[in-house]
């Protein structure tokens, strides 16, 4: 063996200072091996032995230089070089050009984000940078080898019918075409390239349609309700959290374990901040939500060593492998909750009313929160405090959809809370910050139920039959909502046929009575119905 001298030594030590331990972003693990280079980066990529995953180091690793300069020369650029943040929750960081076939187009595109990213986050140049893409296919396809100074308005005019008949949405449309009218105009003005000026005019761009809620319908909702057990805890808690509080998936991703704040009177409210408003917001919860929270800060805490300095709520799973959820310190992708969802949609058939299976989007919670709200006759200024818009604009969205069982009594009483035979039970004439919180406080919970309505007038402490409407006096139903009772009596049987296999005597007797009373409820409007 030959022995180490001091030369040899030094020699050694300068390679490990050169070559410096590379960490996988996904797991923490060390075990890894090379696994190729990015074809058009020339980026070294890395296979974790330990998750199975691709990865590249990230900025934080030795070895990870920010070198702008060296990185505006490169057909695709990498963020984290750039001195970037990715953003909240993107697993994206690359900026490719590459597909601008043109290299006119190519050059003064880089130019012209590189400009936009001292302005703008960066997905939002990703967006601009995927509209050139579609600009640079259209001219390959129509106008091959075409120079800038070629470009005029039947130029134009072909690229909105190209867009048009690509079936795109008008909203899409929209933005394909302000993106290059935007390009165009910072080429003329800053002479980048020699092209027309008023290329693009806003005659061109198509009238996009009043957007709506989009809401999860009550029986997709009660669906996922009933199987919501299958998702791993961890997502499991994410899921309801979203349900009672329409937070942006962003939001939810990057909540703090101390998230919980807890006022004198004992009820709970939720701290996080808005990345899209800049702004930190408090809102109320339930004590049940309140409890969700809690179980999850124990989970992190009991599998996420301190050390490391983890302080989300939520953590991202280890590695596809693994078949049970295995917590590591990194925050989880955006896309990675709707991909549960939607796995758990097709695996217990979870249909909209056409039988089609309902496709899940994480926004689409606080669509239907904003939407129950405005349905229940909270007021649209308490709605805009609660999730946090900075316009009534923005929350008149919701107001567009009515529930048919409320808006006769909403309209009478221009927004005030009334009970079930219509007495004012809460004036409406709150302005003060506190004083929105204290309302949604107490009405944020007395909501119309799933299969029908409650009887008794809007409480603050809560309903003291919690979770027994079908064995409570209190509780109204109608016809429309048969189809609902139909299902539920097909679980509740399925409920007692365990219980007894089980020998769960006390769940037996509970769901005997429910059974009985659905029965009797599904045979009155059956009857009514005649």
């Amino acid at each position: 063996m030959e022995q180490l001298n001091l030369s040899n030594c030094l020699t050694i030590l300068g390679q490990r200072q050169s070559n410096p331990v590379i960490v996988c972003p996904n797991c923490g693990s060390e075990e890894y091996r090379k696994n190729g280079k990015n074809k058009s980066s020339g980026t070294q990529i890395y296979y974790c032995k330990r998750c199975g995953r691709d990865f590249t180091p990230l900025p934080a690793t030795p070895g990870f230089a920010v070198n702008p300069k060296a990185e505006y020369e490169k057909d695709c650029w990498d963020c984290r070089r750039l001195g970037l943040d990715g953003g909240v929750g993107k697993s994206s960081y690359k900026l490719n050009f590459s597909q601008l076939t043109q290299p006119w187009l190519r050059q003064s595109a880089k130019k012209y984000i590189k400009v936009c990213l001292s302005r703008i986050t960066f997905s939002s140049t990703q967006e601009k940078l995927y509209s050139l893409r579609r600009l640079s296919r259209f001219l390959s396809q129509n106008y091959p080898g075409i120079q800038p100074e070629e470009i005029d308005r039947d130029v134009i005019t072909e690229y909105i019918v190209y867009t048009s008949g690509e079936g795109l949405s008008a909203s899409t449309r929209h933005k394909l075409l302000c993106d290059a009218k935007l390009y165009f105009d910072a080429c003329y003005q800053n002479q980048w390239l020699d092209v027309s000026r008023y290329l693009v005019r806003s005659e061109d761009f198509p009238k996009q349609p009043k957007s709506l809620p989009r809401y999860i319908p009550e029986h997709v909702m009660q669906q996922l309700n009933g199987c919501i057990d299958d998702l791993p805890e961890p997502v499991m808690r994410m899921v309801l959290v979203l349900q009672e509080c329409g937070m942006r998936i962003s939001e939810l991703l990057h909540l703090k374990t101390d998230c919980l704040l807890q006022d004198q009177a004992g009820d709970w409210f939720l701290k996080y901040y808005q990345f899209k408003m800049k702004k930190e917001i408090t809102i109320p919860i339930s004590r049940e939500v309140a409890r969700v929270i809690q179980e999850q800060r124990r989970y992190i805490q009991s599998h996420i060593p301190r050390h490391l300095g983890f302080d989300y709520l939520f953590t991202a799973n280890g590695g596809v492998k693994h078949p049970d959820f295995n917590p590591v310190p990194k925050v989880m992708e955006r896309r990675t909750l709707p991909r549960y969802l939607n796995q758990l949609a097709k695996r217990h058939n979870i249909c909209d009313e056409t039988g089609e299976i309902w496709h899940f989007q994480t926004h689409q919670f606080r669509h239907t929160v904003g939407t129950r709200m405005i349905n229940n006759g909270v007021p649209q200024h308490i709605v805009q405090r609660y999730l946090g818009h900075e316009s009534p604009q923005m929350t008149a969205t919701y107001a567009r959809i009515h529930d048919q069982t409320m808006k006769e009594e909403v309209a009478k009483f221009r927004g005030k809370v009334v009970n079930i035979a219509g007495e004012i039970v809460e004036p409406n004439d709150v302005e003060a910050d506190d004083a929105d919180l204290q309302w949604v406080k107490k009405n944020v919970q007395a909501q119309a139920l799933p299969n029908g309505s409650c009887a008794l007038p809007a409480i603050s402490q809560g309903c003291p039959h919690a979770n027994a409407c079908l064995t409570c006096t209190h509780f109204r139903t109608t016809a429309e909502y048969l189809g609902d009772h139909h299902r539920q009596l097909e679980q509740t049987q399925a409920i007692i046929a365990k219980a007894k296999s089980n020998g769960w005597q006390r769940q037996v007797e509970m769901n005997e009575k429910v059974k009985g009373n659905l029965e009797s409820i599904i045979a009155g409007l059956t009857e009514c119905k005649k």
